[in-house]
């Protein structure tokens, strides 16, 4: 029986892409996308309706997605700062964040001075409410709510007054982020290896629970509607009541009939297909709206897409015609900010919840006989996706999870073949980051030292140069720069090398 992984259920909402030619489609329908004008290295934004660039060249960082009008940009102290494009060169906050989310279609983000509770504000960064102290984390607003993670390491919600709804009672909580139910977990029971979920609506009640030995999941919320999951290495939908229903996006005998190789479903029910190399748009009816012409096609909004031919992106309208003169080589880079922290943090928390990833034979959920075949429910459809790399990233929760292999996760044997996916690639470490850079100076330091002192009840020992050993042969070790934790989790001892760890000024 193939064996499908489960990432533990955490926090988990969709990010942002570092280039155009990395992702399938965009996070947000928005009217204006973060570019990177071919030839430069700074960042504009350009208005989608036109193709025209609103502010031209005017940030040294990646700004994030444009959502409600509003998007952030890092300043050069590495706080964040908060724009309109109305305005798009002048900061509509009087003080930098320390940590923000990104707004939502809510038109609120929640954000952090350094050593101040975390705050609800509307689009003109007035408050909307200060949240309890003992508020540790916060997620960006969807669908009216927003989960919030209390001292003690509980979840619940908040709505858009900041009111809580919903009290801090589970073990994690995912966003409302396509529907009005969202996916959360019950703090688990001594001894219990079988991880609970419980399906929510916006007021709390309790729609279904089920358990990962019945179901693997392959992403926490709903989608069209539904819920995919894993049963007997079958996909099946579950709709809000717990109940198999069929998937409303199955548009494969029609794809198959007319000879495609793959397809994925758009935001607006239309399918972006693939056909000897080359990418394309279709309805639901098969007829052709662009033709597979297209290295790369993203969707970004009901009638705008990113085209890509080679590097280089335009952005076309539903029948391919080219919008705009302009052409660009990244889209909206920054990495997504779905939470924001406090200006301080629990160390000990933050350090328990990190060992809860690992064990002396596993860590976030890969061991070392895990393969790509394993995970493959933790990736897209398209190998082009992958080639040539050898790293698969899966946010969870606070932590970034990166997944190394010994070999690509995706190539191909010549310039002239499609790549094709290396199932037999074998997760050879484990790279888990933490960005504390929001945090006091000694943080790093402090959250380092309390994972080392408490490794011992995972299975580690300290075997010296700052390397941790288990019996079963996995070891770690763990460092920090630029206000990044990293525990790196090797599958072999021979492979494990110590980390640097070096202060912020």
């Amino acid at each position: 029986m193939k064996k499908v992984l489960y990432i533990a259920i955490v926090l988990m909402m969709a990010a942002g892409f570092t280039a155009c030619d990395q992702e399938s489609g965009y996070p947000y329908r928005t009217h204006y996308l973060p570019v990177q004008l071919a030839g430069s290295q700074k960042w504009s934004i350009m208005d989608v309706e036109t193709g025209e660039i609103i502010a031209r060249d005017a940030y040294a960082q990646a700004p994030s997605a444009v959502v409600a009008d509003m998007f952030y940009v890092m300043n050069e102290n590495g706080t964040y700062d908060f724009y309109n494009v109305a305005d798009p060169k002048k900061p509509v906050n009087k003080q930098s964040y320390g940590s923000v989310t990104s707004f939502s279609d809510d038109g609120l983000a929640v954000v952090s001075l350094r050593g101040e509770p975390l705050t609800v504000i509307n689009t003109r960064c007035e408050v909307v409410k200060e949240l309890p102290r003992n508020v540790a984390q916060c997620s960006m607003f969807n669908h009216g709510r927003a989960a919030y993670q209390t001292d003690d390491g509980l979840w619940g919600y908040i709505n858009e007054r900041g009111d809580t709804v919903i009290s801090a009672r589970y073990a994690s909580a995912n966003a409302f982020l396509h529907s009005n139910y969202a996916i959360v977990t019950e703090p688990a029971q001594a001894n219990d290896s079988t991880l609970s979920f419980i399906v929510i609506n916006k007021d709390g009640k309790e729609l279904f629970h089920a358990n990962t030995q019945e179901y693997g999941i392959i992403q926490p919320f709903f989608v069209s509607g539904v819920l995919p999951v894993v049963k007997n290495d079958s996909i099946v939908c579950l709709d809000e009541n717990g109940k198999e229903v069929p998937n409303p996006n199955d548009n494969h005998q029609a794809v198959d009939k007319a000879g495609y190789k793959d397809f994925s479903r758009t935001s607006a029910g239309l399918f972006m297909v693939v056909k000897d190399g080359k990418m394309g748009l279709v309805d639901q009816n098969n007829q052709v709206l662009i033709p597979a012409k297209w290295d790369r096609l993203a969707d970004i909004s009901a009638d705008r897409y990113i085209a890509v031919t080679d590097t280089v992106c335009q952005l076309v309208d539903r029948q391919g015609n080219v919008v705009g003169k302009e052409k660009f080589i990244h889209v909206h880079g920054s990495i997504e900010a779905t939470q924001a922290a406090r200006g301080f943090i629990d160390t000990a928390l933050a350090a328990a919840s990190l060992l809860m990833l690992l064990g002396p034979d596993q860590c976030c959920g890969a061991t070392p006989a895990t393969t790509l075949m394993d995970m493959n429910r933790l990736l897209g459809d398209d190998p082009n996706v992958y080639n040539g790399q050898n790293a698969l990233v899966v946010p969870q929760g606070p932590f970034r999870v990166e997944y190394l292999f010994n070999n690509y996760i995706a190539s191909a044997p010549s310039a002239e073949v499609m790549p094709s996916f290396n199932l037999d690639a074998r997760v050879m470490a484990v790279n888990v980051g933490l960005n504390v850079a929001h945090c006091g100076l000694k943080t790093e330091q402090d959250v380092v030292d309390k994972i080392a002192s408490a490794l011992g009840t995972r299975g580690f020992v300290l075997e010296g140069n700052d390397i941790f050993t288990s019996e079963a042969g996995p070891a770690i070790s763990m460092g920090y720069a630029q206000g990044i934790v990293t525990l790196f989790y090797f599958m072999n001892r021979p492979f494990a090398q110590p980390l640097p760890r070096i202060p912020r000024k």
